[in-house]
C-alpha cells in the first residue's frame, strides 16, 4: 500500500538525526549540558520515529487483517470494517427508503379515506374522521425516518472519507509531524486519530445489533395493507354515489367479525390471507412494526455511532499521550 507522504516522512526523519547529531555534538564540544541534552533527546526521538516510518507499511496492512479477522462478514466479503460498516449502512438507508415509501402510500390512503363525506342532504356524515390519529402517527415516524436517513448517509460519507484518507494520509502525515520536536503532539494525535476511526470506530458500532430485520418485517406489513384490494380507493365515477362508498367503508371497517367468527387471532387480517377486512386492526398492527422498526434504526444510526464515537475518542486521547510524549534517554548511555 502506497502511504501519502511517506518519502517526506523518511526525509524529515534523516534531517532529524542529522541535527539531534549536531547538537549533540556542540554540546559536548562546548560544555553545554543543555544543548548535549536536547541532542540526546531528540536523536532518541529520531530513531524512534525512524523506526515508525520504517515500519509504517506494515503497521497499516497489520490493522487492516486485524479488522478484517474480527468481523463476523454478512455484507461485503473480503472487506475491512470500514467497508463492511459502509456496505450495512447502504443496505439500511435503502430498506429506509423503502419503508418510508410504503408508510407515505399508507398515508396517502388514509388521509383519502378520512376525508370521504356522505351528504344525505339533511345531514352529512365523516365516518373515517378519526383517521386522523393514525396518520398523525404516520407523519411524526416519517419525519423521524427522513431524519434516520440522513444520519445513515452522513455516516457513509463518513466511513468513505476515513476509508480515503485515514491511513493513507492522516497515518503518514502524522510521522512527518512527530518528528519535529515543535508538533510532535499534534503528529501523535493525526497517528491516533488514523488508528481510531479507522478500525476502533467502525469494530463498536458492528457490534450493535443490525435493524434490517425488523425494517423488513415493517415493509412488508404496510406493503400488505397497501396492497390488498380491499382498501383500495373508490373510483372516481362513484364519488357521487353515497350508497357505493357507505359500502366500501362498511366493507372496510365492520367486515372483521367474520375474521372473528373464522377463529382468526392475527392483529393483521390483511397478512394472514383472511377474508375479513379488519381497518383498525391492519393500520395498528402496521404502526406497531413501524415503531420498533424506527426505535431500532434510531439506536443503530444515532445511539451506537455516538457510543462508538466517544470510545475511540478515549482511545484517540490516550494514545496520543503516549505518541505524543518527550521520550529521553539519561546521557551518561550516551
Amino acid at each position: 500500500m502506497e502511504l501519502i507522504g511517506m518519502q517526506v516522512a523518511v526525509i524529515v526523519v534523516t534531517i532529524s538525526i542529522i541535527i539531534a547529531g549536531i547538537a549533540l555534538g556542540i554540546g559536548k564540544a562546548l560544555g553545554y549540558r543543555r544543548i548535549e541534552q536536547f541532542g540526546i533527546d531528540e536523536l532518541f526521538q529520531s530513531v524512534l520515529n525512524a523506526a515508525i516510518v520504517g515500519s509504517a507499511v506494515v503497521v497499516v496492512e497489520s490493522i487492516k487483517a486485524t479488522t478484517s479477522s474480527l468481523l463476523a462478514v454478512t455484507c461485503q466479503e473480503g472487506a475491512d470494517a470500514l467497508g463492511e460498516l459502509s456496505c450495512i449502512f447502504g443496505k439500511t438507508a435503502d430498506s429506509s427508503f423503502l419503508l418510508f415509501q410504503e408508510m407515505l402510500k399508507m398515508s396517502n390512503i388514509l388521509g383519502y379515506y378520512q376525508n370521504l363525506v356522505l351528504d344525505f342532504g339533511s345531514f352529512s356524515i365523516q365516518p373515517l374522521a378519526n383517521l386522523g390519529g393514525p396518520l398523525a402517527i404516520i407523519a411524526s415516524q416519517l419525519l423521524t425516518l427522513q431524519f434516520v436517513l440522513i444520519l445513515l448517509n452522513l455516516n457513509i460519507q463518513l466511513l468513505s472519507f476515513f476509508a480515503q484518507n485515514g491511513l493513507a494520509m492522516f497515518f503518514p502525515i502524522g510521522l512527518v509531524l512527530r518528528s519535529f520536536f515543535a508538533t510532535r503532539r499534534i503528529g501523535g494525535f493525526l497517528i491516533a486519530f488514523a488508528i481510531g476511526f479507522y478500525a476502533f470506530y467502525p469494530l463498536f458500532i458492528l457490534a450493535f445489533p443490525n435493524p434490517d430485520a425488523e425494517v423488513a418485517l415493517s415493509v412488508s406489513s404496510f406493503a400488505s395493507f397497501n396492497n390488498n384490494s380491499a382498501y383500495a380507493v373508490v373510483p372516481l365515477l362513484d364519488l357521487n354515489n353515497n350508497y357505493a362508498i357507505a359500502s366500501k367503508i362498511d366493507n372496510m371497517s365492520f367486515s372483521s367479525a367474520l375474521g372473528n367468527a373464522s377463529g382468526n387471532t392475527s392483529s393483521n387480517n390483511t397478512s394472514a390471507g383472511v377474508v375479513g377486512i379488519d381497518l383498525t386492526g391492519d393500520i395498528s398492527f402496521s404502526l406497531q412494526k413501524s415503531a420498533n422498526a424506527v426505535s431500532k434504526l434510531l439506536f443503530y444510526s444515532v445511539i451506537a455511532p455516538l457510543i462508538s464515537l466517544l470510545i475511540t475518542i478515549v482511545f484517540i486521547k490516550e494514545l496520543t499521550s503516549v505518541l505524543g510524549s518527550e521520550f529521553s534517554l539519561p546521557s551518561k548511555l550516551i
